[in-house]
């Protein structure tokens, strides 16, 4: 078994009653501190992130993905873990990948390791494979980097990174955000590949196509001037 106390898991959560249960169930064999932010959810997450004893911050309104994000990332700075793993509360990303995603990030030493789901683009809406086939390449190229999928919320950040990338959104942008001023940065970054879960139907979607799609070129384009 891995060593992992110097990391954290973060998920970030929002109406995630019938899905978070089950995410944090899988990830207790690990014994690895998990940290839940609920963002101003309207049903039981709360209750739900309590019944299983890990750490929980609330919103007390819904502020976005970013800002949960960003919560949470400021808690975990004040501690003393090294280093962060980020994944999404609808099951989508597998807890079981950890121990093989920590072993690449161990043996290559990565300051950002993204688990990637170029795979799984063809599944998705027009929108969303538009952006993660289309925009990828614009990102990677701008990152002068071999990203497969900048969007991905399933992630291993160092804390240095947190500690040199100052981010301002607060929606489904802020992970791209990190990503763009992490390379401008220097830290390097790589992508490996996974399958994602099929969710069973209890979990929704947060992300607005249209209007978090925006979002997310809007911020590629400001990046240009960073």
């Amino acid at each position: 078994m891995q060593c992992f106390d110097k990391i954290c898991v973060l998920i970030p959560a929002y109406n995630a009653q019938w899905t978070l249960g089950s995410v944090l169930k899988k990830i207790e064999p690990l014994k690895v501190d998990t940290l839940v932010v609920d963002d101003g959810s309207s049903d039981e997450t709360e209750r739900v992130a309590s019944e299983r004893g890990v750490q929980l911050l609330k919103h007390s309104l819904n502020l976005g993905k970013g800002a949960a994000l960003r919560t949470g990332f400021q808690w975990i700075l004040r501690k003393d873990y090294q280093v962060v793993i980020t994944l999404d509360a609808d099951g989508q990303h597998d807890p079981a990948e950890i121990p093989f995603l920590v072993k690449i990030f161990q043996n290559v030493k990565p300051d950002i390791l993204i688990a990637s789901r170029a795979a799984e683009f063809g599944k998705m809406t027009f929108l969303r494979r538009f952006w993660n086939r289309l925009g990828v390449k614009a990102v990677a190229r701008l990152c002068h980097s071999d990203i497969t999928d900048s969007q991905s919320g399933f992630r291993l950040i160092r804390k240095e990174v947190l500690n040199e990338v100052d981010l301002s959104t607060s929606r489904f942008e802020t992970e791209l955000e990190l990503l763009i001023k992490a390379c401008k940065k220097g830290f390097r970054v790589l992508s490996v590949p996974i399958n994602t879960q099929k969710v069973d139907g209890t979990a929704s979607s947060h992300f607005r196509p249209v209007a978090d799609t925006w979002m997310v070129c809007k911020l590629f384009l400001r990046s240009l001037f960073w």
